[in-house]
Parts: C-alpha cells; sequence; structure tokens
C-alpha cells in the first residue's frame, strides 16, 4: 500500500527534471527526452550488434568477419550527450532517480521486443560493487523485467576482478575477459533451450556481450539477445 502511494504522490508531486532542472511532474520532461540521441536516427545500422553504418549493409564488417553468438541487440540511444550525462550520474555519482529513469527508457524500448524467458544482467565482481555499492545492470534489469512480467536470473558471475574496461581496444577488451565469467552452477539447468535477453548499460566493443552471450550458449542457451541502453558509436 505505501509503494502504491509513494509512486501516486511522485506522479503528481512537481519534481525537476533531471537534465534541465524544470520542475514537471516526471523526473525528465518531454523536451528533454526527445533529446536524447535515438539510434534510428541513423539510417543504416548493423542487424545484429545495432552500430550505426556508412552505407547500406545488414551487418557491419566486425560481425561479418566474426560473428558473436547473440542474435540481436535491443538498444534505444547512442551513447551520446545529454545521455551519457544520465548514465555518468547513475553510475559514478550513485543518483538512483537516474536510474530509475534510465530503467523506464530501456523499458520502453524492449516492449517491442521479441519476448524472453528471462533476463540475465551483467554481473559485477564483489568488489567492484562494494566499491559502487550496486550493480547497475541489476538496477536496470527488475525494473524492466518487472515492467514486462519476467523473471531476472544471475545465470552469470565475476570471478576474476580484473581491469576497467573502460579505455580499451577491442582486442585489449577481449583479452580483459577470458576467463574472467562463469555460469553460476544452480542455474545452469535454467539454460536449457532457453532464450535469455541480456541485459547492460551500455554497449561499446561488444567484447563483454560477446563473451557472455557464447558462455551461455555453450551452457545450453537457445538464443541469446542484448538489451541495452545506449551502443557507443565506432571511432
Amino acid at each position: 500500500m505505501w509503494h502504491l502511494l509513494k509512486n501516486g504522490l511522485q506522479r503528481l508531486l512537481p519534481q525537476p527534471c533531471l537534465l534541465c532542472g524544470q520542475t514537471n511532474s516526471r523526473s525528465l520532461c518531454g523536451e528533454c527526452e526527445r533529446s536524447l540521441p535515438r539510434l534510428d536516427q541513423h539510417r543504416w545500422r548493423c542487424a545484429q550488434c545495432s552500430i550505426p553504418l556508412a552505407s547500406d549493409a545488414p551487418l557491419c564488417g566486425h560481425c561479418v568477419r566474426q560473428p558473436p553468438a547473440f542474435s540481436q541487440c535491443c538498444i534505444p540511444y547512442e551513447y551520446s550527450h545529454p545521455l551519457d550525462f544520465l548514465i555518468h550520474q547513475f553510475k559514478y555519482r550513485r543518483q538512483l532517480s537516474s536510474g530509475k529513469q534510465l530503467a523506464q527508457l530501456l523499458l520502453q524500448h524492449c516492449q517491442q521486443a521479441t519476448r524472453p524467458d528471462f533476463v540475465v544482467p551483467v554481473p559485477m565482481h564483489w568488489r567492484k560493487r562494494w566499491q559502487r555499492g550496486f550493480n547497475q545492470s541489476e538496477l536496470l534489469a527488475y525494473p524492466v523485467a518487472h515492467g514486462l512480467k519476467l523473471p531476472v536470473v544471475n545465470a552469470l558471475q565475476r570471478r576474476q576482478h580484473g581491469h576497467s574496461q573502460k579505455g580499451l581496444s577491442r582486442r585489449e577488451r577481449q583479452g580483459n575477459l577470458r576467463r574472467a565469467f562463469e555460469i553460476t552452477p544452480k542455474y545452469r539447468p535454467l539454460l536449457k533451450g532457453a532464450h535469455v535477453a541480456l541485459i547492460d548499460d551500455v554497449v561499446t566493443t561488444t567484447a563483454t556481450a560477446r563473451c557472455l552471450s557464447e558462455l551461455l550458449i555453450k551452457a545450453g542457451a537457445a538464443r541469446v539477445d542484448v538489451w541495452a541502453l545506449a551502443r557507443t558509436p565506432d571511432h
């Protein structure tokens, strides 16, 4: 009851927009939401990893040369201003209100996606989770799963801390991820023949998505899709 009352009050009471600060009934005003850099503004995108393309082609060169284990990506935005500000505030400034809004944006987009059996958040090593205070992929996964009436299954775990992926090339990221992840043993039977949606905040080089989707497929998953908020353009 208190949860419903709280949500009702949040809808009725004025609150500042997370981007422009103007008071309105939503945490992101309509004008600022329309200013977010949508991926569909690009005429051509890779059908598998969603990266914007310079010409009309079904797949990008990387997906042609090294096909990923995941089937497709469901990603609404490009990782650029002002979306990158909201993600930074969420991940590094612990602004959970931004995280809540980002989850709603992802939910809106994923409602049109092929329905999976369950969602799996990208895991975080316990040490990094302790430092940050939360796993941003989990905080995105639960509201999205709740809105779609899907279970969240923590079928993956990170066993090695490793180095940050930020600023690394595709080759460096892939090397950094080797042997870093594993299937959570108790969920292995659940993966047999399952359609899985892997949830993350940003897809940069697809190194993490490739590594984890390959693990899931090898464990018996029939299909893996990647759901994320943003895709970093290929520079």
